[in-house]
């Protein structure tokens, strides 16, 4: 009938709001609205707090725009290298993945130093930033498991990570974030398959292929 493998699993009213088939998709008011930080961002002018500094987007342009310079590092930079680091097979390839993805962490560590005295990356509300990060440091447990991954203590490393355990601290006390925390054996479970490089999915194929992630 013309439908991917894809499409013939994935959920009609999902499709209907986001024809790609991905969560996070939102339909408010029969208006459609879908990937993920565009999502945040909806909710958080269409809903805004009554403190602007509990906004998930500060309200200077400027500072907006940092927000955005460093989701979107997250997305380029963090995101691919946790999934490289996951589905190569081999050592030293490994290895590499490993020390880029530090490299990263470490950019980020100083990124929250010059801006803010934290706890969280942009100040003392938690915001846009940290919402990008937070789902994959929460994920950095998988990496452990599966390739003896972590963070160096706070210190280690001449402190240069511990900016980083002061955000994640914080952020793990964040009622959102613990009300949609994921069980960490199904995503040990749901990580299996990249750990094997057997995932089908379409960032296993555009991680396999050197491509950007869909």
């Amino acid at each position: 009938d013309g439908k991917n493998v894809y499409e013939s699993y994935v959920c009609p009213a999902l499709m209907a709001v986001n024809p790609l088939g991905l969560v996070p998709a939102l339909d408010h008011d029969g208006k459609n609205v879908y990937e993920s930080y565009v999502c945040v961002e909806y909710i958080d002018e269409v809903f805004p707090s009554s403190n602007p500094d509990e906004d998930l987007m500060p309200r200077s342009p400027f500072e907006r725009a940092t927000a955005r310079i460093w989701a979107d590092y997250i997305t380029k930079k963090i995101v691919p290298v946790f999934y490289r680091l996951l589905q190569k097979r081999e050592q030293s390839d490994r290895e590499a993945a490993k020390n880029e993805l530090l490299s990263y962490v470490r950019r980020v560590c100083k990124a929250m130093e010059s801006l803010s005295d934290g706890p969280f990356f942009a100040g003392k509300c938690f915001g846009f930033v940290d919402v990008a990060l937070a789902p994959f440091a929460d994920r950095f447990f998988v990496l452990k498991h599966y390739r003896g991954f972590q963070v160096p203590s706070a210190d280690e490393e001449d402190g240069a990570f511990s900016r980083f355990h002061v955000w994640w601290s914080a952020v793990q006390d964040v009622p959102s974030f613990k009300d949609t925390r994921q069980d960490r054996e199904k995503l040990l479970a749901a990580y299996q398959r990249y750990a094997d490089d057997t995932a089908s999915s379409e960032v296993a194929v555009a991680t396999r292929q050197g491509r950007a992630l869909p």
